[in-house]
């Protein structure tokens, strides 16, 4: 029986209602936990933090009445409402951090001629399939007429890429690509399949009608299956967002807006009312000005005098920054990124450098298998197989130290490596020097 969540390419072949089956396809996709998950990662990705979106705080207030008498009353009550809801920014860092680290100066291919045919964009397509692939667990790329074209697994609740896999293989034989301007619009649904592309509108209950029938490939591709390759976050094929990171970053930004907001109830002075001879609904009624006036009030000190004394709160703060400090350690720890606060002073060294970036260094073998497995896939689709790929890291160094390594081994390499090797100059700049040399 078919997973509701996941329809194979089997399914589709099979079906009587073709176009049925790829609005169910779509619909069921739409309630999965990777469709969810790819959605709240990218809203985290923002500063969004959806956990700490839905916070509110206890209020105390009053509410004015008529008792049976006919008397006008007054009585205390409680509501909730919106406080401070502060979220952090760990997740743009994290994923910005390890896809420019890997990404950031693109890829290298030994063939340069393969590396144009890949498009002068390519670089910076593939750095934002990467990124979008850390966020998602994967993001699909459609090769056709010369051009790639990125499809997120998510791009809000309305569009997105779902693939139809092969049940004996596991690999997309065709997807579905959907988008929707917003919900009172239509939807449109491409349909890539081996033979062709062909594009679909679907309105209300009518569902689908054709915009444009199947137009075949421009290319003939070796493989039965559409020109499309996966970019894979690890190889779980599972966003690198995970509970662990989630409910750390959710801690941190709760403790966060919890100190805002005693910070707000604490900034000001409020007033201790001593000897206040009212009943409990003349106190009440103060309830409502508290905020405003910050002021409260006690019967009786004893003392027969009435009096007001100015007082202040003073708002923990030690341990929430203590906690703080342990779940930022955690995150860094966890993701494996580089905290640049660890790398202070300039006489800190290249061994100390790398030492503080290993996990990073780790972390971003993993994700460089899946992207050198995304390019050697792509260069297959164009009947080109090739091991020949090569990133290059946006390693940090201390660039001195660097220099003087470099000049301690002159004796033992040319010029040309010595230039190469100089983090000041950008390798095309390296090699316009050493030919003006010779």
């Amino acid at each position: 029986m078919t997973d509701r969540n996941y329809y194979t390419w089997q399914d589709y072949v099979q079906s009587q209602d073709k176009p049925a089956l790829l609005l169910e396809a779509v619909r069921a996709y739409k309630q999965s936990d990777a469709f969810r998950t790819a959605l709240e990662a990218t809203a985290y990705f923002r500063g969004e933090n959806l956990t700490v979106g839905r916070k509110t705080v206890l209020r105390a207030g009053k509410v004015d009445y008529t008792d049976e008498s006919g008397l006008r009353r007054s009585r205390a009550v409680t509501r909730d409402v919106v406080g401070n809801r502060i979220s952090s920014g760990f997740l743009f860092r994290f994923v910005t951090q390890q896809t420019q680290y890997l990404l950031g100066n693109g890829v290298t291919l030994e063939k340069p001629w393969l590396k144009r045919r890949l498009g002068t964009d390519f670089d910076r397509q593939l750095a934002y399939m990467g990124e979008r692939a850390l966020l998602h667990g994967v993001c699909w790329a459609l090769w056709d007429r010369g051009h790639m074209e990125v499809m997120e697994a998510a791009v809000n609740p309305l569009s997105g890429f779902l693939p139809l896999r092969d049940e004996l293989t596991g690999e997309a034989v065709a997807g579905i690509h959907f988008w929707q301007i917003n919900a009172q619009r239509p939807m449109y649904l491409r349909l890539l399949e081996p033979k062709g592309r062909t594009l679909y509108r679907a309105e209300g209950e009518k569902g689908l009608s054709v915009v444009w029938p199947l137009r075949p490939w421009r290319l003939r591709f070796r493989d039965m299956r559409a020109p499309l390759v996966p970019l894979y976050a690890n190889p779980e094929r599972r966003s690198e967002f995970t509970a662990s990171i989630k409910s750390k970053i959710d801690a941190y930004d709760n403790i966060l807006s919890d100190f805002a907001d005693n910070l707000d109830r604490a900034n000001d002075v409020y007033w201790v009312l001593n000897n206040f001879g009212g009943t409990v609904e003349d106190i009440a009624q103060t309830l409502e000005t508290i905020n405003r006036l910050k002021a409260v009030a006690s019967y009786s000190d004893g003392t027969g005098s009435a009096s007001a004394e100015p007082h202040t709160l003073s708002v923990p703060y030690e341990a929430r920054q203590a906690a703080l400090k342990l779940l930022e350690r955690a995150l860094y720890r966890d993701w494996m990124a580089l905290d640049t606060e660890e790398l202070t002073g300039g006489s800190l060294t290249n061994v100390a450098i790398r030492a503080a970036s290993a996990g990073l260094d780790l972390k971003a073998n993993r994700f460089e298998w899946q992207c050198f497995r995304f390019v050697r896939e792509l260069l297959r689709l164009l009947g080109t197989d090739t091991d020949g790929i090569r990133f290059r890291r946006e390693p940090i160094a201390n660039q001195s130290e660097t220099v003087r390594d470099i000049a301690a081994m002159r004796g033992d390499i040319d010029r040309k490596t010595a230039l190469r090797l100089n983090p000041y100059l950008q390798p095309e700049e390296a090699d316009a020097l050493a030919q003006a040399a010779n």
